[in-house]
């Protein structure tokens, strides 16, 4: 069937036909009419509904609302119908009246008059109530009914009091579902996905940058200024405005049903349901709850809360958790109430049931759930001097019913658990964004500057406290507290303001203050009372107990009230005295009413009496003495503050004690300031580090404390352990919250339960670079304690040590130190290794640490170890060695950075071990050594030096083992430029060791050494390395000293090319030198080894030096002076052979080199001819005679060894000189034969001298110089050979003299002057030539003389046969030195200069022939024979031969 309106409508008329009364058959006829007529005539039809309602019978009321119901589901009823009722009245009808009962004047539309027809049936039975909620409903849901907000209040209104009237539950639940229902279609309607509130001024803030239309999504070619949207069209335009307005509307709505909600609160029979309606919009629509809302609802929450109903205070609660969740901006100051007036009130007063108290915990848990809560808090409360402390309050009360009450403990754990879960969520989710944030912008420095600010706040609010707290307890030392901290400024002023304005003061102790006698609390009660305006009496503090102290305050306040309400026409008093009389006036009629202790009471007439002219003589008004007395009487006087507890109290009482905690509550409301709330974000979450350090220790004593009493405890464990990790990363010291997780898991663990340790564990790696020395500590001797008694498997203890390779720098180095400390312990008292173990494990994990990190890591490691060798177990000392030997194999298989030398620390261990070591252990030591070098000496590199020194140390060692094992090291170790020094160094151990073979070896090491230093183009090293073999060539074993110097000498001639003339300036001083220095050392210390020195190794080493010279001459001629100088030293060094070997040494340098020396190297060279001659000339001849007389025998022997050797150089220089003269003169300056020929005749003239002391040369041979022979000692030879250098130094001068004169006379003849000038030098050389020459031949012919003359005498002189023989000598001498000198240079004189002494000439030369002829002379030439008749003959003749040749041709000439 088609049910239409008019069906629907004719089937009602017909059935209301059938039951209405006689008296309306008028009624009828009117119905009838209706018949036939469309929807748009409800407003006339609506009367037969009002009729039918009207009618006593249910079934008719229940036909009526059905059929009502059915026309607004289906929309044919429109809500803009008139209600068009009055247009058929008749006087016999019913009247219809509004709910008031009082007649409608205005007329009504027809969803008024159906809500009327609802409110008419409240009284009947279920059903039909039932219905009419129905009915309400579908009026709210058609949107033909265009319901406007006046209708919907009726609506809201109607069903709140058919709730509150139902004594059903189906009525209720049909009520709250329909409430309800309402709520959510209003609500909805106002909801949006992007808008939260919609006005048409501000739809968005800014023209929309994507040119799309708002509407259809196509392009936008126009701006809608209005809404500032794109729009492509007038029709999307007109769209969007229709949307927004309908929007603003709903949305106006909804705020309007909210605040009729709130209104509705007063009644108490409505507030359950509408708090549920509260709750849900709070729940579902919490976008729509403005600020104004949240003030207005407050007042009536806060009343709710504090009700013993279980329902009211339950939804109140359920109401403010849920505008925690997402009005906490908005909710500022109400929250800071809210949990420190009221829920914290409710859990500390004993009257509040335990119901109350578990549901206010239970909001308490729900508001934590919120994961930015607990941090919010905070740091919109703790840290702002604005507000309370607010998490300090819920801790620290919840940590104390913790204590006391068992019953709680699971739900308080619950909160800690969600604080605890909400704070590390935050910090995960704000560390992510931080680091992103990191990488797009840098830190603002405003906002670091709030972040301070908001520190310091904390930290100020905390001294407050601290002041506060100390001044409950003694006000004077509260004040200085706060001075100190500068809380206060130290002026009467300031702490009259603090008083004031700090109302967490107790007021008695404010009154205690402000009562003292001391001058500073009387200027604070000064500025006390000029700070307050008293225009009504207020109670801001209580009277002090002391009577002197109340009446000081009572003094003062009575003027300033005086002082501030004079002017006021109602103003009874006049003056301050009167004011004071009748305040103590009041404080006894408060005694007098308020003190049980008081029988009868003081009535109104007594009081009045009492005041008779206490205003200076008159009386105050009976009126205000009246209203006095009853305010007292109802609200007595605060003169003391109790500090007693909440105790038990009546209903009556506890309601008195809640109303004047709300009156508490309102005042703090409208004393709250306005501040902005602070969010959580990047920064600001560190600050939450105060509230971990301040109440952590709490957090984890509750729970571990449930731990311990729960079977069940996974999500305990997790909540230790995230309270544990947020306080590692909030930089926090954590080893005490270590401490007692673990002391609680190993108790755990011995009851059988392993996961609270075992979680632990794994979280060590996480918070390990927080857990500093003590907590380290911790840890690794409950993983020793659990290793030794097996409590947990080492897979789980293992994570702890391997952990290590992630902690920081400055952690890792803690966590080495204790394991190190532990390890002490354990072996000094167990001998237990399991930490050195670990130890050993931990290193190997950190080797790949910055290196600078690990020397310092290893330097505690290494400490460890050697102390442990220190113990003297051999065990220990085993594994110690061992465990050095292993994690030194691990770190040396790394390549070594470049100008990094950690392996050299990183081997240092064992060098320290081997010096306190004994032989064995020294042998482990070597051999551990040998093994790192096999398996890693291909990355060894600044390693060596330790290896060096324990090589060092092992050959030094007498014991053979650990000397060979020294040189097995070193027979590993190739030869590499890093290790070159200390190759050397051990080179020079080795080549001291007694053990020939090794010493020898150390020569081959050196060839070894030096071949590699020449491929690598290495020269610097060569000198040390050559110095080996210079040691070497002074040792005193024949092989090792043949086979270095021959090394020696082989390496220089080699290789000495290679070498720069810097580099052999090195070498001669560091390598030659010490060799010879070592050879005159050797000769004067050990004369026994002489003859073997001379023979072998002296002649071999001058030798080499020539041949060195010789061939590398142009490298070494800059050492010339030092050669020189060293052939000096040898030379005046007292053994004769070794000077020979010198000036042998010398003389084949000169000759194989002297045409490569230039001017200033023949300076040096005639230099040290000169200086030798006069050296070796042997003036201590002299001496030995005055020795022997003074019987100074040890000193005559010295002086005969010392010119011994000096005659034997002294002829060998002059022999040498002379050679050098023959071949090298032309080379010199004139100067330099002059200081030759001057040397040559001092020696000459000091042996000519010598010689004719015929009794001084025979006690010299006396005293034992030349004993083995025949003769007298005498410088005979020295004299002739001188004398012949001499005179041919000046036949070298004038020959140069003549060459000189003739090269001028070539390039000018016209040079006379010049020629004069080289003419004259000349005619002086050549005179003084030929009168030395002549004074020879003159002498010789003396001699014979001399010789004849001793023949004929005859004497008894002992001496005459002597000096007759040694005559006899003279001649010879002087036979052979003309012969062999004088003659021949006769002969080659020109005719011109021989012309010059001619006749002289011929004249000796006549007498010398006379004397050749006619004597025997001894012979002196031939070392075979002394008197060779062949030697004589011959001698005889060649000088005989030599005169007669002069003669000749000196007759020539004549």
């Amino acid at each position: 069937m088609n049910e239409t309106y008019q069906n629907l409508v004719l089937q009602y008329f017909e059935k209301l036909k059938k039951v209405l009364p006689q008296k309306l058959n008028s009624y009828k006829e009117t119905i009838h009419k209706f018949q036939g007529q469309d929807k748009s005539y409800f407003g006339d039809h609506i009367i037969a509904f009002k009729q039918g309602m009207q009618i006593k019978q249910s079934k008719i009321k229940e036909l009526t609302l059905t059929t009502l119901i059915t026309l607004v589901s289906k929309g044919y009823i429109d809500g803009g119908l008139q209600d068009n009722t009055e247009n058929f009245q008749q006087s016999d009808q019913i009247e219809i009246t509004d709910t008031a009962g009082k007649k409608r004047e205005q007329p009504i539309n027809v969803i008024e008059s159906l809500i009327h027809l609802v409110q008419q049936c409240l009284v009947e039975k279920d059903e039909i109530i039932s219905l009419a909620l129905k009915l309400l409903i579908s009026l709210v849901m058609n949107p033909y009914c265009n319901m406007q907000y006046h209708e919907l209040t009726k609506v809201i209104k109607t069903i709140v009091y058919i709730y509150a009237q139902s004594k059903s539950q189906n009525i209720d639940r049909l009520c709250k579902s329909i409430f309800l229902q309402i709520i959510l279609i209003t609500f909805q309607g106002s909801n949006s996905d992007t808008l939260v509130k919609i006005t048409l001024d501000n739809v968005i803030n800014k023209v929309s940058e994507i040119k799309q239309c708002q509407y259809c999504g196509k392009e936008g070619k126009f701006e809608c200024r209005q809404n500032k949207v794109t729009v492509c069209s007038y029709r999307c335009k007109k769209y969007i405005q229709e949307t927004l307005e309908l929007k603003q509307k709903n949305y106006e709505n909804a705020q309007n049903l909210f605040d009729l909600l709130i209104r509705l609160l007063s009644p108490k029979q409505n507030q359950i349901i509408l708090l549920e309606g509260i709750y849900f919009i709070c729940d579902n629509y919490d976008f729509s709850v403005e600020a104004q809302n949240i003030y207005n609802l407050s007042s009536y929450l806060l009343k709710f809360c504090l009700q013993n109903e279980q329902q009211l205070y339950s939804l109140s609660f359920k109401i403010f958790q849920r505008l925690t969740f997402s009005k906490h901006k908005e909710m500022i100051n109400q929250i800071n109430i809210f949990i420190n007036q009221i829920y914290i009130s409710v859990l500390t007063n004993k009257n509040t049931t335990d119901q109350h108290k578990q549901t206010t915990l239970e909001s308490l848990w729900k508001i934590f759930q919120r994961k930015h809560a607990s941090l919010e808090f905070y740091l919109n409360y703790d840290c702002s001097i604005k507000h309370e402390f607010l998490m300090e309050n819920i801790i620290n009360t919840l940590h104390s019913i913790f204590q006391q009450n068992e019953q709680f403990r699971p739900v308080i754990t619950q909160i800690y658990q969600a604080i605890i879960l909400g704070i590390e969520s935050t910090f995960n989710e704000k560390a992510i964004s931080n680091s992103q944030q990191e990488q797009q912008q840098p830190q603002d420095i405003d906002e670091t500057v709030f972040i301070n600010q908001l520190e310091m706040q904390r930290q100020q609010k905390q001294e407050i406290q601290k002041g506060v707290d100390l001044f409950k307890k003694n006000p004077e030392k509260g004040v200085s507290f706060l001075i100190k901290a500068n809380i206060l400024q130290d002026d009467p002023a300031s702490i009259a303001r603090f008083l004031i304005e700090n109302k967490s003061l107790p007021k008695e102790s404010v009154g205690q203050y402000l009562g003292g006698h001391h001058p500073i609390n009387i200027q604070v009660l000064s500025e006390y009372t000029n700070f307050l305006k008293f225009h009504n009496i207020i109670d801001l503090f209580t009277l002090p107990p002391e009577s002197q102290q109340i009446d000081r305050v009572v003094q003062k306040f009575a003027d300033k009230f005086y002082e501030d309400n004079q002017s006021n026409a109602y103003f009874h008093f006049k003056s301050s005295s009167s004011i004071y009389t009748f305040t103590y006036l009041l404080v006894m009629l408060q005694t007098d009413l308020h003190n049980p202790k008081v029988v009868e009471k003081m009535k109104l007439t007594d009081f009045i009496k009492l005041a008779r002219q206490i205003n200076d003589g008159e009386d105050l008004p009976s009126e205000y003495l009246t209203v006095t007395y009853h305010s007292i009487q109802k609200n007595p006087l605060a003169v003391r503050e109790s500090n007693t507890p909440m105790n038990s109290l009546t209903p009556n009482q506890y309601q008195k004690q809640m109303e004047e905690l709300l009156k508490k509550i309102k005042d703090l409301i409208k004393r709250q300031s306005n501040s902005n709330y602070i969010q959580i974000d990047q920064e600001t979450i560190l600050l939450s580090k105060g509230l971990f350090e301040q109440f952590s220790g709490k957090f984890l004593e509750i729970l571990l404390v449930t731990y311990e009493n729960t079977p069940n405890g996974d999500s305990l464990i997790k909540s230790i352990l995230q309270l544990i990790k947020l306080s590692s990363k909030l930089s926090m010291k954590i080893e005490s919250l270590v401490q007692e997780v673990i002391k609680v898991g190993l108790n755990s663990l011995k009851k059988g339960s392993t996961m609270l340790m075992i979680s632990l564990l794994s979280t060590i790696p996480t918070i390990g670079n927080s857990l500093h020395e003590q907590g380290w500590k911790c840890v690794l001797e409950a993983v020793s304690q659990m290793d030794e008694f097996r409590l947990l498997d080492s897979d789980h203890t293992e994570k702890v040590f391997m952990c290590s390779k992630d902690l920081d720098n400055s952690s890792i180095e803690e966590f080495i130190l204790q394991l190190c400390q532990l390890s002490k312990q354990e072996i000094i008292q167990k001998h237990r290794i399991y930490s050195l173990q670990k130890l050993v494990e931990v290193s190997d994990y950190n080797m790949d640490r910055v290196k600078v990190i690990w020397n310092r890591l290893w330097s505690i490691v290494s400490q460890h170890i050697q102390e442990t060798v220190s113990v003297r177990v051999k065990k220990i000392t085993i594994v110690a060695v061992d465990s050095l030997k292993q994690l030194n194999m691990k770190f040396l298989s790394k390549e070594e950075l470049y100008n990094i030398e950690f392996q050299r620390e990183v081997l240092k261990p064992f060098e320290l071990i081997y010096n306190n070591s004994d032989i064995e252990e020294k042998e482990f030591v070597l051999l551990c050594v040998k093994q790192i070098l096999q398996n890693s000496k291909t990355y060894i590199k600044s390693g060596y030096k330790v290896i060096f020194n324990l090589i060092n140390l092992g050959l030094k060692e007498e014991n053979d083992t650990l000397s060979k094992l020294a040189f097995d090291l070193l027979r590993f170790i190739e030869i590499q430029e890093l290790i070159l020094i200390d190759l050397i160094q051990t080179y020079q151990i080795l080549g001291k060791k007694d053990n020939e073979n090794m010493a020898i070896n150390s020569i081959d090491f050196v060839k070894q050494c030096q071949r590699f230093m020449i491929t690598q183009e290495q020269q610097t090293l060569q000198v040390p390395l050559l110095g080996i073999l210079s040691n070497l060539a002074g040792d005193k074993r024949i092989q090792i000293q043949t086979q270095a110097v021959e090394t020696l000498f082989y390496i220089l001639e080699e290789k000495g090319n290679l070498f720069n003339e810097e580099y052999w300036i090195m070498i001669f001083s560091s390598v030659l030198r010490p060799i010879f220095d070592e050879i005159q050392f050797t000769l004067s210390t050990n004369p026994e080894l002489n003859q073997y020195w001379f023979k072998d190794s002296c002649q071999k080493v001058f030798q080499n030096i020539s041949s060195l010279i010789k061939k590398h001459y142009t490298k070494l001629k800059g050492q010339l002076p030092d050669f020189l100088k060293l052939f000096q030293n040898c030379i005046q060094n007292q053994n004769e052979k070794l000077a020979q070997l010198s000036i042998q040494a010398f003389k084949t340098m000169i000759m194989e080199k002297g045409l490569q020396f230039e001017q200033k190297d023949w300076e040096l060279i005639l230099s040290f001819i000169q200086q030798m001659l006069k050296y070796t000339i042997p003036t201590k001849l002299r001496d030995i005679d005055q020795s022997r007389q003074k019987s100074l025998q040890t000193v005559t022997n010295n002086i005969i060894n010392e010119c011994y050797s000096q005659c034997a150089a002294q002829l060998l220089l002059i022999q040498t000189s002379r050679d050098i003269c023959e071949l090298y003169h032309q080379n010199w300056s004139l100067s330099q034969l002059d200081n030759l020929e001057v040397t040559f005749y001092e020696s000459y003239q000091f042996a000519k001298l010598f010689n004719q002391q015929i009794e001084q040369r025979y006690n010299i041979w006396k005293s034992g110089f030349m004993q083995d022979m025949n003769v007298l000692p005498g410088l005979l030879r020295q004299e002739r050979e001188a004398f012949s250098c001499m005179i041919m130094i000046i036949q070298f001068k004038i020959e140069i003299l003549k060459q000189e004169q003739l090269k001028v006379h070539q390039q000018n003849q016209e040079q006379v002057n010049e020629e004069l000038q080289i003419k004259e030098p000349y005619e002086v050389v050549l005179n003084r030539y030929l009168h030395i020459l002549l004074d020879s031949i003159k002498q010789f012919n003396s001699k014979h003389i001399q010789f004849i003359n001793q023949q004929q005498e005859s004497g008894e002189d002992p001496l005459y046969k002597i000096r007759q023989y040694e005559t006899e000598r003279d001649i010879q001498n002087l036979r052979t030195l003309l012969d062999v000198s004088i003659l021949p240079r006769i002969l080659l004189l020109s005719d011109q200069e021989i012309k010059l002494k001619l006749n002289e000439f011929y004249e000796q030369l006549l007498n010398a022939c006379s004397f050749v002829s006619e004597y025997c002379i001894l012979q002196m030439g031939c070392q075979d024979c002394k008197k060779c008749v062949r030697c004589l003959n011959q001698q005889k003749n060649n000088l005989f031969f030599q005169i007669k040749k002069c003669l000749l041709k000196l007759f020539e000439l004549k």
